[in-house]
């Protein structure tokens, strides 16, 4: 028979796990959330972003590969995606592929680092234990990707390309405004672009599976002629 006292605790335990809900979109695998984006005059070589000491490069440095466009962040549960990053690439590599991580904090405060900051917590924190990029796998300076001051890239890809879901998420776990319908959902939304630089697919952060669900996109594109 279970006591008052413990009764009590056992319910005050239940209503602080409901508490602690892992925030953002559920750990599933849903294949079917990408959409394919509409054509453009401009690409992705058309804007400049700002790297982790400071400077600021010309994406079109990176003409003429295929390109995933993740943004990211280091206390998320989607993060672990970074241990299927540098397999994924070195499966690609040889053809042209490179992966540009762009990290922002918009989502439940899940990048809080500076940039100089930033690598140290992805090989020491999340996904730690001396994780290394790869050197095909580009991260930059923290940016905006929605919102009144999202970054000129990310409102470029947006409007290039459909929402995936119908609902992008909770409002008090979004830290910006105003909230778009098209908006980015979620940390490690990817945009998968082509030789010339134009956004091609979109998939939501749940469309993965260790790269499964983006590998064959990924390959229509290599095959594709420069």
């Amino acid at each position: 028979m279970v006591g008052p006292l413990l009764l009590s605790s056992l319910l005050v335990s239940a209503v602080f796990a409901a508490t602690l809900e892992q925030p953002g979109p559920k750990l599933v695998d849903e294949a079917s959330r990408w959409s394919q984006c509409k054509a453009q005059n401009e690409s992705i070589y058309d804007f400049q972003v700002e790297t982790l000491d400071g400077q600021f490069t010309d994406l079109s440095k990176f003409k003429g590969q295929v390109l995933l466009v993740i943004n990211v962040a280091t206390f998320c549960a989607y993060t672990q995606q970074y241990t299927d990053f540098n397999p994924f690439i070195e499966a690609n590599e040889d053809t042209g592929f490179s992966i540009l991580a762009f990290p922002c904090n918009q989502f439940n405060l899940q990048e809080p680092a500076e940039n100089h900051e930033l690598l140290n917590g992805v090989t020491r924190v999340r996904p730690g234990n001396g994780w290394e990029p790869h050197q095909n796998l580009h991260i930059f300076g923290k940016l905006q990707v929605n919102g009144v001051n999202h970054h000129p890239l990310y409102e470029f890809l947006k409007d290039s390309c459909p929402q995936t879901v119908v609902q992008i998420g909770k409002g008090h776990e979004l830290m910006y405004n105003p909230i778009r319908a098209n908006d980015i959902t979620w940390n490690f939304e990817k945009f998968l672009v082509d030789r010339q630089g134009r956004p091609r697919f979109r998939f939501h952060p749940t469309a993965w599976n260790h790269g499964q669900v983006v590998q064959p996109f990924i390959q229509k594109l290599l095959d594709e002629e420069a």
